[in-house]
């Protein structure tokens, strides 16, 4: 597996461990899981808005949601990575992502979370990564232990690529 301090960050290319000591992320709680992004690929949290229907799509693909004067895609990410999505709440928040390619169709996705994020600073003495994960899920990069914490680490590109296809 990377090694976090290896991560690319929007605009700024790939962190090198000999460049950085830290990276500045945020754990995003989901349903049943934790996710782990680095700070800077996290455009925004907003309160959970209701979005349109997607009409014929993938049940992981909650809608379309007004952002910013864009329509980003809605992911319940749990769902689009084989998991247990759980239920929207009134305590739901959404985390909307910048992807990672340049892609000028679909620059953010909106990932459903079950409440606010907290930001961690990780370090190579703080996280450690699992070489072999119980299972292999689309669209999960890394299953990790942050400080004790168990979280995995979403695959953007991957999640990116199987919205282009659904041309989203």
């Amino acid at each position: 597996m990377a090694n976090v301090m290896d991560m690319t960050i929007p605009g700024k290319g790939s962190i090198k461990k000999e460049q950085y000591d830290a990276v500045h992320c945020l754990l995003l709680p989901l349903n049943k899981e934790i996710a782990l992004l680095p700070n800077a690929s996290v455009a925004e949290i907003i309160p959970f808005t209701e979005p349109e229907s997607p009409g014929d799509a993938p049940e992981w693909l909650v809608g379309k949601l007004n952002w910013r004067d864009r329509r980003i895609p809605l992911v319940m990410f749990e769902s689009a990575s084989d998991g247990d999505a759980g239920k929207i709440h009134k305590n739901c928040r959404i985390a909307v992502l910048n992807t990672l390619n340049g892609n000028n169709q679909l620059p953010y996705i909106g990932i459903v979370t079950q409440g606010l994020p907290s930001l961690q600073i990780v370090r190579q003495n703080n996280i450690q990564f699992s070489d072999n994960p119980v299972t292999s899920r689309q669209s999960v990069k890394a299953y990790v232990n942050l400080n004790g914490t168990a979280a995995i680490v979403p695959d953007i590109d991957e999640l990116e690529a199987r919205l282009t296809r659904l041309h989203t």
